[in-house]
């Protein structure tokens, strides 16, 4: 059946429509939707009904591999691998609170013995509450995740290579009050604590605290407006004091409106950097732009002299109903502790692009989101594409990131792609001597990769997925000399038996060649099944 396009994508949404209509499910997760509640307003003003949304599900898979040690070094050793993967999706939306779950457990068994079998954690949780009308809130959050220890190893499946478990919890208590009309205050404290297991005997890794507090006022500008910040931050790591790092900063912001759409301003403040034994103060100057030309597109740039030298932070979003865009330009500090939900990972940023592509379409929050899980389904599309991992840093860094990521829906196909780069740097303050001495590993790594995947729609029941990934990372100052380089390619076919349960099979190939474990490489071939209640 050949589908015809009509302005906005609707032959493709009308895929998800039927399908969401038939109750079908799929592999992908469902993707987080963030936002705030709104709350009833009035005195008299009824508060909408309880709206709940949950979604759990199991997966199964098995995998027949020619190296189920890659990226750890050694000889290859051929095993089977059996993925049990149960998972659960929930948004529950009431008048002062909300509720966004997608969390699970991934065990992985090695039915030959070449290495320990594991249990793991991975997912999300946040709470929103409003605790009084337009002034208090109460934020809270959980965040875990897999990731690699060191960027020059095997980064392939989910549990393989040399990996660790992080686990954050967030409380985040703040206020946020329009004082009169165009005035507004907020203030927030913050707190995240970030625990690892899984971490292996010699890895090095440790957890940590990480604070952040702010007060803010800002006038909205008619012509002109004004913003006062001030902002502290401070992470320490577990029984490591000398890797504590402490930035207290405050800012004098004034803003013009060239248009209702377009405000640019100029920044002057004060910073204070505190580490180990170090301090060093500096003067902030600097300008920033907001431009929102309509509800899709959005722009938003700052550019600053700070004590590290520039820095800057640039975010835009948009495209067309059938593409979709996100390009992010960082240079600025940066810690393994700090909280993480908040970003675009590389786990859902196809599915953030998806949200945003249908936000116009479906307003309503819970059903754009079995929208979105209905047109993964459908295109073939991955959840999300590897971007920039997040590895271990044994202190704060500067780093210098840029990441975009681009999606395509056409028809019966669909086209996505990620490109990334980021460069960490150890930061040291004047008379840090002691720290570079003691600190257990240096930061110094350039991170240069690119993911690309297409999803070809077969037949109403079956899609083809391919992707493709490229990755290299070099070291430097002291690293020099180290690196790895990484490819992966990976085809899949899926096959809908039933509304909720879908099959697939596919195959993998991947190559690893690594200053530090050596050159190796993978060939694998795996089936499974996953099933939605």
């Amino acid at each position: 059946m050949k589908l015809r396009m009509h302005g906005v994508a609707r032959a493709v949404l009308a895929v998800c429509a039927g399908a969401a209509a038939a109750g079908v499910a799929q592999a992908q997760v469902i993707p987080r939707v963030s936002g705030p509640l709104q709350a009833a307003s009035g005195a008299g003003a009824q508060a909408s009904p309880p709206t709940t949304y949950v979604a759990p599900s199991v997966s199964v898979l098995v995998t027949q591999t020619d190296n189920s040690n890659y990226g750890l070094g050694g000889a290859p050793r051929s095993d089977t691998l059996i993925e049990v993967a149960p998972r659960l999706f929930l948004d529950s939306e009431h008048a002062r609170w909300q509720v966004q779950a997608d969390i699970g457990l991934h065990g992985i068994y090695y039915r030959g013995g070449t290495e320990p079998s594991l249990v793991a954690p991975d997912g999300s949780a946040k709470l929103h509450s409003e605790v009084v009308d337009h002034f208090v809130y109460f934020d809270a959050g959980m965040l875990a995740q897999q990731a690699a220890i060191s960027p020059y190893v095997g980064q392939g499946g989910p549990l393989q290579g040399p990996r660790y478990t992080s686990t954050q919890w967030q409380v985040k208590p703040y206020i946020d009050r329009e004082l009169q009309p165009g005035l507004r205050l907020q203030a927030h404290s913050e707190a995240t604590w970030t625990h690892v297991s899984n971490t292996g005997a010699q890895s090095g890794v440790v957890g940590g605290r990480y604070l952040d507090q702010l007060v803010r006022l800002d006038q909205t500008p008619l012509d002109w407006g004004y913003g006062l910040v001030a902002e502290q931050s401070y992470s320490t790591y577990t029984d490591q004091p000398y890797a504590s790092f402490r930035d207290t900063t405050a800012r004098g912001i004034l803003n013009y409106a060239v248009t209702p759409q377009w405000v640019v301003g100029v920044i002057g403040g004060r910073e204070k950097a505190q580490a180990y034994h170090a301090d060093e103060t500096a003067g902030i100057y600097g300008v920033r732009t907001q431009w929102r030309p309509n509800q899709q597109q959005r722009v938003d740039a700052t550019v600053e002299h700070r004590f590290f030298g520039t820095g800057w932070d640039l975010a835009a979003t948009g495209g067309t109903p059938l593409l979709r865009y996100t390009l992010n330009l960082a240079r600025g500090l940066a810690s393994y502790l700090a909280p993480l939900s908040g970003n675009t990972s590389s786990a859902t940023n196809i599915s953030t692009l998806l949200d945003g592509l249908l936000t116009s379409q479906y307003p309503n929050p819970l059903q754009r989101a079995q929208m979105v899980q209905s047109l993964l389904g459908d295109s073939g599309l991955p959840a999300g594409l590897s971007t920039a991992g997040g590895y271990y840093t044994s202190s704060t860094v500067l780093q210098n990131s840029a990441v975009a990521t681009v999606l395509l829906l056409h028809e019966r196909d669909s086209y996505a792609l990620s490109l990334y780069r980021n460069r960490r740097e150890d930061l040291f303050l004047p008379g840090q001597q002691l720290l570079q001495l003691v600190q257990s590993a240096s930061n110094d790594n350039i991170q240069t990769g690119a993911a690309f995947n297409y999803g070809h729609r077969l037949t109403p029941l079956d899609t083809m997925n391919v992707t493709l990934q490229r990755e290299l990372d070099t070291g430097f100052g002291l690293n020099e000399g180290t690196s790895a380089r990484q490819s992966s390619l990976i085809l899949q076919l899926d096959h809908k038996f039933t509304p909720g349960t879908i099959g697939l099979i596919g195959a993998r190939r991947r190559l690893l060649r690594s200053t530090v474990v050596g050159d190796t490489g993978e060939t694998a071939i795996f089936a499974g099944l996953v099933h939605r209640f």
